[in-house]
């Protein structure tokens, strides 16, 4: 076995008996974390409970699971109360598939029996209660009260989807790469009282209206395409269809298309009735890699691009590459700049690999994009668990935004793509960076300008850094006071935040003038 699995939750759950299983079956090693503790520490859990205390016996606990990840891969049965440390939580997240395993409070009492060997059994509803947060950050959450073939069979597919975590306590959701002939037992999960799909013109036809019809929707709502559209009259058809089709706050959204159906689905979302579910299946690589994680929702003014939107995280997030095959070269070309972004932000092996890679991602290889996909999924989803709401570390993401979203608007979001501008971006932010004397930044940029070429993006930004654009900087959602919030890269994995005053040249020199 190549990858680790945890099997996590509140004693009594099962961890251990399926534990064993399931190591059997994948022909793996099983670790008894409890039982490993107990060797080493030559006493019982109990013991250690009751002459040292918790929270010297975490500590113990954090330790021992910390040694454990420097040996080969194993099934692990957890402690109750391991996943309570956020720090090592999300490192299990990162490594490996981390299952939550669930039972009724009579169910985990009756396995527990008397609990005079188990610490804290008598504070166990309290506990579980406490803990409820850190045990929805997982992959999968399986209820134990069925059978072993029940429980064996949900958590081999768990572990065979191999999802992407977004943990968000109890707001957390997967990114699974799945076909999309799952998303009727996905949505079916949430059981909501009414389904509304929001698709495209563009989409519709290949995959909106059959999903819909897979799902039973109550309705299906048909945007007209492109981010000239992303309008608040659009949230208004989704708004007037989905109250038409007597929708309540149990009903769910599915947004079937690229970011804009996304963005525009997901903002309808969150303000139908104060707040709806709703679920992504992006079809461009653009949305797959962007805006469908993240929570991020909102429209186009004529100030700027996103200027009012909401946070409003999704339920699931269910990509499937073969959609990718209906999306004209261009539109796929153009969704691998926020692909180069993302690796650019993760680290040098991250660049490497795309670079590496190139050829087989302008060719469609769904293999290698399978792989730049998940890889640039996994980095958000990081940055997204340390600031959902960009306070401060998520404003990375934005590397490449300020300047490509100028571009963007003072285009009017029709000539040049969305992808295309973070492309112009990105050149534009190695030039603020040399101009702020990073003297790397020409060969970083050379490197840049190399790997967007390859995947057939465009890079002369000096022809598109006009008086309009300039403009529209001012009017970046970023802006705060007589600056904005910039995003200064360095070498691959090495980047900061700094406010750049809005009269700045962002080291492209004067803007051509525009009548």
């Amino acid at each position: 076995m190549d990858a680790w699995v945890f099997l996590s939750g509140p004693m009594g759950a099962g961890k251990s008996t399926l534990g064993r299983a399931l190591a059997e079956r994948l022909d793996a090693r099983f670790v008894d974390l409890d039982a490993r503790i107990e060797e080493e520490r030559g006493r019982p859990i109990a013991t250690i409970f009751a002459e040292e205390g918790e929270a010297a016996f975490r500590a113990i606990e954090r330790d021992a699971a910390r040694r454990l990840l420097e040996e080969p891969p194993a099934v692990v049965a957890l402690g109750g109360g391991t996943v309570t440390d956020v720090a090592l939580r999300r490192r299990l997240l990162e490594v490996g598939t981390l299952l939550t395993l669930t039972a009724k409070v009579e169910t985990l009492r009756a396995r527990i029996g008397d609990g005079a060997t188990r610490p804290l059994a008598a504070e166990l509803e309290a506990r579980n209660a406490a803990r409820a947060d850190a045990y929805a950050e997982c992959h999968a959450t399986i209820s134990t009260d069925r059978s072993e073939a029940e429980v064996m069979s949900e958590a081999l597919a768990a572990i065979g989807r191999d999802a992407v975590a977004v943990p968000l306590g109890a707001r957390s959701y997967r990114v699974a790469f799945d076909h999309r002939d799952r998303l009727p037992e996905v949505v079916s999960a949430l059981a909501p009282t009414s389904v509304i799909v929001v698709t495209d013109a563009n989409v519709d036809g290949p995959w909106g209206a059959p999903i819909a019809e897979a799902l039973g929707a109550s309705t299906r709502v048909v945007l007209d395409p492109g981010e000239e559209h992303k309008t608040i009259g659009a949230v208004e058809r989704i708004w007037d269809a989905a109250l038409d089709a007597s929708a309540d706050r149990g009903a769910v959204i599915v947004a079937v298309g690229g970011g804009v159906v996304g963005d525009l689905a997901g903002f309808a979302a969150a303000t139908l009735l104060r707040g709806v579910r709703f679920v992504q299946v992006p079809t461009t690589t653009l949305a797959m890699v962007d805006s469908s994680v993240g929570g991020k929702t909102g429209f186009d003014r004529a100030h700027g691009k996103n200027l009012v939107g909401a946070f409003h995280q999704p339920e699931h997030v269910l990509i499937d590459v073969e959609t990718l095959t209906t999306l004209p070269d261009v539109e796929l070309y153009a969704g691998l700049a926020e692909v180069v972004k993302s690796a650019w932000l993760d680290s040098e092996a991250a660049v490497r690999a795309l670079e590496e890679d190139a050829a087989a991602l302008v060719a469609r290889d769904s293999a290698a994009l399978g792989r730049a996909i998940r890889r640039s999924v996994r980095l958000k989803a990081r940055v997204v668990a340390l600031d959902e709401r960009e306070g401060g570390w998520r404003r990375v993401l934005n590397l490449g935004h300020t300047i490509g979203h100028a571009i963007e608007a003072a285009r009017g979001f029709s000539e040049v793509r969305h992808g295309e501008a973070v492309a112009l971006g990105l050149i534009a932010a190695f030039r603020v960076a040399g101009a702020l004397g990073d003297e790397r930044a020409p060969a970083h940029e050379a490197r840049m300008r190399s790997l967007l070429s390859s995947l057939r993006l465009p890079v002369d930004v000096d022809a598109y850094w006009d008086t309009r654009a300039r403009d529209f900087v001012g009017a970046d959602k970023k802006r705060q006071g007589g600056s904005v919030h910039f995003v200064i890269p360095g070498a691959p994995g090495e980047v900061r935040v700094e406010g750049i005053p809005l009269m700045h040249e962002f080291g492209l020199g004067p803007p051509r003038s525009v009548e």
